[in-house]
């Protein structure tokens, strides 16, 4: 079993922008605390929305597996809208935000707004933390990466198909992050139909090869 030393949080060298992140993250929750006492069905709904949306089609589809892994080619329009998605969940940038786009959610700062941005940013910077937290230590290991990433159902749940992290790991350029059937993927979902529509093409999987490589069997 791989085991490594873990890294102290007061042992580590804090730079200018980790201090800066730090800073805007715990801003975040703090604007997510109020969400209880501002609660609206509106900001609820449109809050979900913000997840699947950003989530979903922003960083999940968009960042990591188009972007990132180059794992499916889109048609250009479409790379840059799905990427423009992702800018409003506030996490990394590939392009440079548009008022106009931040508009759609913000609008003006009222008792939805709680939900709408706090809460809902929130959630979905946990799901990212998640996968590279939960999925280094609960879960199980289909393949042999020779390291801690691991499977887990509830990652993958909330994260819409990341949390299968040891089959990420493995084949790192696969737009498929759930491999067995009953490993729900809804980012693949998603691949898929736009793959079916002609809108993703190069849809890239791991090979029975690859997957012989990498499974237990072959290591020992």
């Amino acid at each position: 079993m791989v085991t490594r030393k873990r890294n102290l949080f007061w042992g580590r060298k804090w730079r200018t922008p980790d201090i800066g992140s730090g800073i805007f993250v715990f801003c975040v929750h703090l604007l997510a605390l109020f969400a209880p006492f501002t609660f609206t069905w509106h900001a609820f709904f449109v809050g979900c929305g913000k997840i699947v949306l950003c989530g979903l089609f922003g960083i999940t589809l968009s960042y990591h597996r188009n972007l990132a892994h180059q794992s499916f080619k889109l048609p250009k329009w479409l790379e840059y809208i799905f990427a423009y998605i992702g800018v409003l969940a506030i996490q990394i940038h590939t392009l440079p935000p548009t008022g106009s786009g931040l508009v759609i959610w913000d609008g003006s700062i009222d008792s939805g707004y709680m939900i709408e941005k706090g809460a809902s940013t929130m959630f979905s910077y946990h799901g990212t933390f998640f996968v590279n937290s939960a999925c280094h230590i609960w879960g199980y290991q289909t393949w042999d990466t020779g390291d801690l990433s691991k499977n887990n159902w509830w990652v993958a749940l909330i994260t819409f198909g990341e949390g299968w992290h040891n089959n990420h790991h493995a084949f790192e350029n696969s737009a498929r992050h759930g491999l067995d059937r009953w490993e729900i993927d809804i980012c693949w979902y998603a691949i898929r139909f736009l793959e079916a529509v002609g809108l993703a093409t190069n849809v890239k999987l791991p090979t029975k090869a690859q997957k012989l490589k990498k499974s237990f069997a072959a290591s020992e």
